[in-house]
Order: structure tokens, then sequence, then C-alpha cells
């Protein structure tokens, strides 16, 4: 403890100066700590983002040869049946899994090989594939679908069996129709997302890649093109009615009407 030793002034005045040294530079100093504890907590615990997920439903529409409302989403997905890519032509990819090579006894028995296959929709934030990232997937059954008629054998009835041609909905067929993301789009501003397709055939574990247009279309070359144009369609979101759409290079709604359509992509031969 320091020792002070104060004189009283010769000429009586009536103040007296104390040499003490004041210094300011500890004030405040607790409302700094309580800073500190706040953002320290928020480091370990978090911040009280809101991730919640929410629910989105294919926006209603009004169909063309009717004035009721719907609200299914549809996708038809065609495999490559012809001989040769390069002399193809559209009608050569057909919406069949026998295109891709499965048998009717496999698919009308629902065997291992069909069953453990299913279509597999990413969704990207951007369509350059060196910076883009997978926000969220979407898994399509083969068990759903609509049915085409096929002889499994010459000396029996023909048999109705699935094949790759979809109308999700709120009942029935609806594994696949609702998009599962934030339901708040502070945290990552973002509405509209690309959607990228491909069909894992369990028979030869491999993904058959899949692209918005027939490569039989592409005039210059069907290998070396802008993957931006072919592989993508768009799918808009809208937070308050928390439904989505789906659009096309053009910028036309497709999944409404017209169904939308993916294509086998066939490597080089």
């Amino acid at each position: 403890m320091n020792k002070y030793k104060f004189k009283i002034p010769r000429d009586g005045g009536k103040y007296i100066n104390l040499p003490l040294e004041i210094k300011w530079d500890s004030l405040g100093q607790d409302d700094s700590i309580d800073k500190f504890e706040t953002e320290v907590i928020k480091e370990v615990i978090g911040s009280v983002d809101d991730f919640e997920v929410g629910r989105f439903a294919h926006e209603e529409y009004i169909p063309i040869h009717s004035g009721k409302i719907k609200t299914n989403v549809n996708y038809d997905f065609h495999f490559f049946g012809g001989t040769n890519i390069n002399t193809s032509v559209s009608s050569d990819w057909e919406v069949s899994y026998i295109t891709e090579g499965f048998i009717p006894q496999q698919v009308y028995y629902f065997e291992k090989p069909f069953t453990k296959s299913f279509f597999k929709l990413d969704f990207y934030d951007t369509k350059n594939p060196i910076s883009q990232k997978n926000l969220f997937t979407v898994v399509i059954p083969v068990q759903q679908g609509g049915t085409e008629n096929v002889s499994m054998s010459p000396f029996k009835p023909n048999i109705d069996i699935k094949k790759p041609s979809y109308s999700l909905d709120y009942v029935g067929d609806k594994e696949g129709f609702f998009y599962y993301w934030l339901r708040n789009s502070e945290y990552l501003d973002i509405n509209i997302f690309h959607m990228t397709a491909k069909f894992f055939d369990a028979r030869l574990g491999v993904f058959v890649k899949m692209m918005n247009t027939p490569q039989s279309q592409i005039v210059s070359d069907k290998f070396v093109f802008e993957g931006s144009e072919y592989f993508y369609y768009d799918v808009h979101l809208d937070y308050n009615k928390k439904t989505y759409q789906i659009k096309d290079n053009l910028g036309n709604r497709v999944g409404t009407d017209t169904p939308i359509n993916w294509y086998e992509y066939v490597n080089p031969q």
C-alpha cells in the first residue's frame, strides 16, 4: 500500500492539489468482458440461425385440355435402344426399362436387380461443374410410375410392368414429389436450383447419366457440347407459397402438360 504526505499551503489556500495519476483505460472493461463472453458462447454453441427445413410442393397449374386445377409433376425417362449413337434418331430413346436392358420377368416380379435401381435428382447452386455444390438430392424409386404392356412368353398372355413414366402428387405416387429445403432464405439466399438426373442400374452397379435432349438432336458434335445447356433443368422455389416450378433452358415451365423429359447419355462407341 502506497503512503502519501500532503502539506497545507502557506498562503492559506482552501484547495489541496493531490498528485495522483488517474487513467481511464479500464473504463468499460466490464462491458467488453460481457461482449467477449457472448462471442465465445456463440462460437461454441453456434448462432440462432433458422435451419428448419420446409416442405415445397409442385405449384398448381391448369392443363390445356382441362379447366381443373392440378398439382402433379410429370417425369419421363428415356433409355437408348438404338444400335449406333452416331446415326441415331429421337425415336431410339424409349420410355421403357426393357430398353435399358431389364427383362420383363425382373420388372414384373420386382426382382432385386430392378428394385435396387432408382432415379437420382441432384440440385446444385450453379451449372459450373468446377465450383458447384450439391445442395440436396431427391430419389425416385422404380416401384412407382406407369405401366406398359409387354410379352413375357409367346405361350402366355401379355402382362403389365412398370415403366419410367411418373406422375407424382400428394396422393398415390408421392415419393419425390416434395422437395425439402431451408424454409427461411436468410441464411442461404437462393431460390433457383439446377437439377440433373442419373439412373442407378443395379444390374450393372453403375450410374447412367441423363440429358434434357436426345443426342440425335445435337447437330455439331454428339459428345463435345456445352454441358450447362443439355444436362440441367431449373427449379424455382417460392418461399412464401412453399411451392416450386420446373423450367427448361428457354424458361418454359415443364412437368405439367409437357413432362420433364430425360434422355440417356450414350458414350462414344
